[in-house]
């Protein structure tokens, strides 16, 4: 007669039979079979340089367009023949017109930066460009860029800088320096950084290394101002030193914000620099004299 099995003792569970382990090819150990697979390290920047020359060619096409839209809807050109650029660009009606066009085709090109950053990082625009707010940190760097311009403005005196710029004819009335001022604390100072340092240097960073990107990077920035300042090299060379230190601010702390906040904090600076020398931009021929 058999007899049945003896019982487990109290609180001892029967042990499962162990989980079959799958079969290795021959010489693939074990654990690597067993192991989660390891999730693709993404690549930064995931865009590539052909994204950011679509962008450019996008933008100058915007503002093109914009100058043009500009010109019709002031009526200048529809109301005279005959019209030189001086005229047009000491016509008040012209300036707040392009001001209006250009903040217009601005903010086209940001959605347009949006687009192409989301498709290609597929995360969060900001997490896939480094965006990153300094925080409590925000204070600091607007100070930094109030800093840099007035370092920048007292060496630009050993400089030969010319007696007059053609930006300066932007500034022929108090209404006209006021818009010009809103949109140099905005917009332009935010176009601008996403694209030469949230864009741009990225590309140029993984392609050409630390060195080559941030003087690539700033000698662009100052080309875009090439414009205004009327080719003249020596302002062309401040505003290039300026470009070196915003793309290293955005290297050290991996922030656009951060090269942002300094770029405000130093368009701020001229802005108020000119808003006292003018009276209150009532009587800019003085700033200009």
């Amino acid at each position: 007669m058999s007899l049945p099995p003896n019982p487990l003792p109290d609180g001892v569970q029967e042990l499962a039979p162990p989980a079959a382990v799958p079969d290795a090819p021959l010489g693939v150990p074990v654990a690597e079979v067993m192991a989660p697979p390891v999730p693709p390290v993404k690549r930064f920047p995931a865009w590539s340089g052909w994204d950011v020359l679509a962008i450019l060619v996008f933008t100058g096409f915007s503002v093109i367009v914009s100058i043009v839209v500009a010109l019709l809807a002031s009526g200048v050109v529809t109301g005279h023949a005959n019209v030189s650029v001086n005229e047009l660009t000491s016509n008040p009606r012209v300036i707040r017109a392009f001001l209006g066009g250009q903040a217009a085709a601005y903010l086209v090109v940001l959605l347009a930066m949006f687009v192409v950053v989301r498709s290609r990082a597929r995360e969060p625009f900001g997490q896939g460009i480094q965006w990153n707010w300094p925080g409590t940190s925000a204070t600091i760097f607007f100070v930094s860029g109030i800093v840099l311009a007035l370092a920048v403005d007292g060496l630009s005196r050993f400089l030969p800088m010319p007696k007059s710029l053609p930006i300066e004819d932007l500034f022929n009335n108090r209404t006209n320096a006021y818009l010009m001022a809103l949109f140099g604390l905005t917009l332009a100072p935010l176009l601008e950084e996403l694209f030469f340092r949230g864009l741009l240097y990225p590309v140029l960073r993984r392609s050409l290394g630390l060195v080559t990107a941030v003087l690539l990077t700033a000698l662009g920035f100052a080309g875009i101002h090439s414009v205004q300042l009327g080719y003249a090299w020596a302002p062309i060379l401040s505003i290039f030193v300026v470009g070196v230190v915003f793309t290293l601010v955005r290297q050290r702390w991996s922030s656009v914000a951060s090269s942002f906040l300094m770029h405000c904090g130093y368009n701020f600076t001229l802005f108020a620099l000119l808003w006292y020398a003018s009276d209150h931009f009532r009587h800019l021929e003085k700033a200009a004299g």
